[in-house]
């Protein structure tokens, strides 16, 4: 395992040119939130917002993805010529329309059931908590904090011990349920575009997988959740400074690209072959 963490990076400085649609993409989504915000005013304007968010979505996700598994297929290969892997590299822009006419409607199933997975997880937290926990701020304090321009943390020191012990176990509720949701999704992705098409089959071919491989799956999660406290760390000094902040951007799409490379790679070596049935599209 460690020794593919290594050579995962070595395979994402190979396929670095993953970033261009990303960074693309990323930008192109930013301008249309900033378009919509000033343009929907009414619910169905917000509904075709959201419509064409998705479809945008799916759009990318089935390119980009795909695009990533060549992607990693052209690192493995062995080249004479710069020049002929640096041709190979280049064509891998005209495998996207290709994925997105092969995984767009799968995307899009991906989408929504992860939204519809979400929003129950969501709710069934809130049910959990209200019951067991019960509400940590009162009606006044939520009103004067509303309405008051006191800090975060004059407010955090305003709570009584049992109002902060009750947030703690709100902060647990969450995280938990979010951990969990992440590791049971973490190889949905991989299923789509390395064995089933259809987006509610490949959820539960999975997380099968995952307990399948269950030591080695939850390794790579925790460090993968590592990584992921690291970036999160870096972020917090992203705008000190317009060069600071650009750093660390870089720093945030080299990790998707690594995050992405890794777990397809992770498919590949533990799935790919070993299960005849699983690589018949569904």
């Amino acid at each position: 395992m460690f020794k593919l963490f290594k050579e995962a990076f070595k395979t994402t400085n190979d396929c670095i040119i993953l970033a261009i649609p990303l960074v693309l993409f990323m930008w192109i989504l930013s301008f249309y939130f900033a378009f919509s915000n000033t343009v929907v005013n009414d619910p169905a304007e917000l509904l075709l917002a959201f419509v064409t968010v998705l479809f945008m979505l799916g759009a990318f996700l089935s390119g980009w993805f795909y695009m990533v598994q060549k992607a990693i297929n052209v690192s493995k290969q062995v080249y004479v010529l710069d020049e002929d892997r640096a041709k190979a590299t280049m064509n891998l822009f005209k495998v996207i329309p290709y994925g997105i006419g092969k995984y767009f409607l799968s995307f899009i199933g991906l989408i929504l059931i992860f939204l519809f997975a979400v929003s129950l997880s969501g709710t069934l937290v809130y049910k959990i908590g209200i019951h067991n926990i019960g509400n940590v701020f009162t009606q006044e304090q939520i009103s004067t904090a509303l309405s008051s321009t006191a800090d975060m943390r004059n407010f955090i020191d305003s709570l009584s011990q049992e109002q902060l012990i009750k947030l703690n176990l709100w902060n647990l509720l969450i995280m938990g349920t979010t951990t969990i949701l992440s590791f049971l999704f973490m190889l949905w992705i991989p299923e789509i575009i390395y064995s089933t098409l259809n987006p509610f089959m490949a959820l539960f071919k999975a997380i099968k997988k995952s307990f399948i491989r269950f030591n080695k799956t939850l390794l790579l999660f925790i460090y993968l959740s590592f990584l992921n406290v690291i970036v999160s760390f870096i972020s917090t000094f992203a705008f000190l400074h317009p060069l600071l902040y650009l750093l660390v951007m870089v720093v945030c799409f080299y990790f998707i690209i690594y995050i992405v490379v890794l777990l397809f790679s992770f498919y590949e070596i533990e799935f790919c072959g070993t299960d005849n049935n699983d690589e018949i599209k569904t």
